[in-house]
């Protein structure tokens, strides 16, 4: 008995002290995966840090180059305005300077050199799929793949400027390229200036200004491009990976994640956000029928001069490619604006892809007062609207001979 007593008392010594050991193991185990752990999320922040500090530097020049290409813009068309489409028979030695520096600004092609390294790599190694299916890296791939399309669009931009230059350059001799090309040489400028509008209005030389126009067109993915950089920086630097609700309405436009959030803005302190544009058309050639004043938008309808005239939303993302979403899981639309005297009238509208531009959609009218004011309209009272494939969100209808002028803050679209 006492020999069976000592055995029992071993084994449960034997016992304790292998689980003592195995317990011991398993907390080795468990410090050398923390450990692990900790090194490898070390690793991850510090990736993830470099590709914020190369998209800070994207960032910048994106700035540069959407300024740049706004000025060209601006003088190209101020160019064509004075001198190309117009009779001006004489330029002084200023303007001609002016216009021949514009020339030159849009021969000398530029584009955007996003710093990839870092992604590059990342999205090569095991360190990704920590962040896999995450909102982070929805958008590093959507930021990464509009700048992509960015480079994209500007070699074939680029392309076609040369091809103009180098026709230009084959088809105008020395004497008259350096008439353009040299205006200050010539003495007495108004004896050279015939020769030099002549060089300036051939159609050689307009259609690289007609460029120059359209490097306005380019603004706005410029300025997807930025929203995108920034939102990535500021979730990179604040360690997050999933968007707020914030985040969600501001990249809405470029993400399309419609029904996602509960409520997705197309006017928020009277600019459109991106993914949107505000246009308008009427019943002759109008200018001017809306402007930015501090934070709000002014819809100006003149008295007598219009039988009708509308401001209206367009879809407008992924470079024009994509003009109809998705609004059905909002059930109401939610405006904040007033008229400048109170009283004013005009009718809303949503139309989808399908409607015909003939005014037979549903129009619901509406009073204002002088006032700022909220106005919650269910949606599900634009009847003809198809709502699953909305092409103009909003538009708003003035017609008669009365005149407009209506102030809009916000526009929401919200679920219930």
């Amino acid at each position: 008995m006492l020999a069976e007593n000592r055995g029992v008392k071993y084994l449960k010594y034997a016992l304790g002290e292998i689980v003592l050991v195995v317990i011991g193991i398993l907390i080795a185990l468990q410090i050398n995966n923390m450990n692990e752990a900790n090194i490898q999320e070390k690793v991850l922040n510090e990736i993830l840090q470099n590709i914020a500090n190369g998209v800070t530097s994207d960032l910048k020049e994106l700035k540069l180059l959407s300024t740049a290409r706004a000025s060209i813009f601006v003088e190209a068309d101020s160019i064509y305005d004075k001198f190309i489409s117009s009779d001006e028979q004489s330029i002084n030695l200023e303007e001609a300077s002016y216009v021949l520096f514009a020339f030159q600004d849009i021969t000398n092609v530029i584009s955007f050199n996003p710093y990839l390294s870092a992604f590059e790599s990342f999205k090569n190694s095991t360190y990704f799929a920590k962040i896999q299916g995450s909102d982070l890296a929805l958008l590093l791939s959507t930021y990464y793949t509009s700048a992509d399309k960015i480079k994209d669009l500007e070699v074939g931009f680029n392309q076609s400027i040369g091809r103009l230059e180098k026709n230009w350059e084959s088809n105008f001799g020395n004497e008259a390229r350096d008439a353009f090309r040299l205006p200050w040489e010539s003495g007495d400028l108004a004896i050279v200036s015939p020769d030099f509008l002549e060089v300036l209005r051939d159609h050689h030389t307009t259609e690289i200004f007609k460029m120059g126009q359209r490097e306005g067109g380019g603004l706005k993915m410029y300025q997807e491009q930025i929203l995108l950089g920034s939102k990535l920086v500021e979730m990179i630097r604040g360690s997050e990976t999933s968007f707020d609700e914030q985040t969600k309405v501001e990249l809405s436009g470029v993400l399309f994640s419609f029904g996602d959030a509960d409520l997705v803005s197309i006017l928020i302190n009277g600019l459109a956000p991106s993914g949107f544009e505000i246009k308008y058309a009427a019943s002759d050639l109008f200018r001017n029928y809306f402007s930015h004043e501090k934070d709000y938008l002014v819809i100006d309808y003149p008295a007598n001069q219009y039988k009708w005239a509308a401001l209206y939303f367009t879809v407008n993302a992924l470079h024009g490619r994509v003009n109809e979403m998705d609004f059905s899981p909002y059930s109401k639309v939610v405006i904040e604006m007033k008229g400048e005297q109170g009283g004013e009238t005009f009718e809303l509208t949503m139309k989808d892809i399908n409607d015909p531009p003939d005014g037979t959609e549903t129009r619901l009218k509406m009073a204002l007062t002088d006032q700022w004011k909220v106005y919650e309209i269910e949606t599900n009272l634009f009847v003809t609207a198809d709502l699953s494939r909305i092409m103009v969100p909003l538009s708003f209808v003035c017609q008669g001979s009365e005149g407009n002028k209506i102030q809009v803050r916000s526009i929401q679209f919200k679920k219930d």
